[in-house]
């Protein structure tokens, strides 16, 4: 008996490895990331990598970005995408360290879209992601150390990590659960809300930003730059204080495009991601962001213009000048 269920096991993942790239887009998208980082290897223009989530991909499209630069006269730059699906902080910081850092490749300029609650203290939103995707168990020490604190969490990353049967499990549910009318789209919304109340539960309704913190570090200390950017949701969220602080403080900058001129409730697709239209108009905001401020114009072009708002201490925090905190 206990043969038998090795054997479907290991034909199981047998068959994963070969078909799991048309499990989903992000499956392929994440084989695809240390090709898209060897572009920056490519030329002499200074290099820009956004890393996100959906959030990006649906609303960043780099060639609007670049169009908005047209008039200011500064050289071009390259820019690369990185969104792995219905991810937070804590799985960016672990892509940029497998990925980004092992791969001794800098960008100039490290963009994080971010929306609401994205970059508070929060449990780790799929550890077997973590384990078997992000993470592996060439950072599992720091994991345990910082993230997955419990027993019964780290089995689960090391079943994430030596199994693609279990680190994919939720796809294959997904997959399941995409037969039925609708789900895609609702799926991020439901996610969305479930994170936000195990994180007000996580530090009672005052959110920390601990990992903020120690991500900024390990980022900056690779003398790469660090931009924030707020991205739209059909209500504006609030952005705290401690938020402001702790990137100033850590030498990031931030960035708030939720003021992005709105037409209506057709700017989303799916009450969550920016329609082609809005998403337009926010790269063409962010591109004008990235030329108009110091911050981000003196880790690309190595001078800055002036119009910039700044912190009492620490380096600027900025907005663009025509939108309002």
């Amino acid at each position: 008996m206990i043969a038998s269920v090795l054997v479907v096991l290991l034909l199981g993942e047998a068959g994963l490895y070969f078909t799991e790239d048309r499990l989903s887009h992000d499956m392929q998208h994440l084989r695809e990331i240390p090709a898209i980082l060897n572009g920056f290897r490519q030329g002499t223009s200074p290099g820009i990598l956004f890393l996100g989530n959906s959030l990006t991909h649906r609303g960043v499209f780099p060639d609007i970005v670049k169009a908005a630069w047209s008039n200011a006269n500064v050289p071009d730059a390259k820019i690369g995408l990185v969104y792995p699906d219905d991810t937070i902080l804590t799985d960016w910081l672990y892509v940029y360290r497998r990925f980004v850092q092992s791969s001794n490749t800098k960008p100039q300029l490290l963009i994080i879209c971010f929306a609401d609650k994205h970059l508070e203290d929060s449990p780790v939103h799929s550890i077997e992601r973590l384990g078997g995707e992000f993470a592996g168990f060439a950072y599992a020490s720091e994991a345990f150390s910082h993230d997955v604190l419990t027993l019964s969490d780290r089995v689960r990353y090391v079943l994430g990590a030596t199994s693609r049967l279990w680190a994919n499990r939720e796809r294959i549910q997904k997959r399941v659960l995409s037969l039925i009318p609708g789900y895609q789209d609702l799926a991020p919304i439901i996610n969305d809300v479930f994170r936000t109340t195990k994180q007000s539960e996580a530090h009672g309704n005052k959110p920390t930003y601990n990992q903020l913190a120690r991500f900024i570090d390990i980022v900056t200390g690779d003398g790469i730059k660090v931009v924030f950017v707020a991205t739209p949701l059909p209500e504006r969220y609030a952005l705290a204080d401690e938020l402001y602080r702790t990137i100033s403080q850590g030498g990031a900058a931030i960035v708030d495009l939720q003021g992005i001129e709105r037409t209506g409730t057709g700017d989303f697709l799916d009450g969550y991601h920016l329609a082609p239209e809005a998403a337009e108009r926010f790269s063409k905001a962010l591109g004008n962001a990235l030329v108009d401020n110091n911050y981000a114009h003196a880790a690309l072009w190595g001078s800055g213009n002036q119009g910039l708002r700044t912190e009492s201490s620490g380096p600027p925090v900025f907005e663009s000048s025509a939108l309002a905190r």
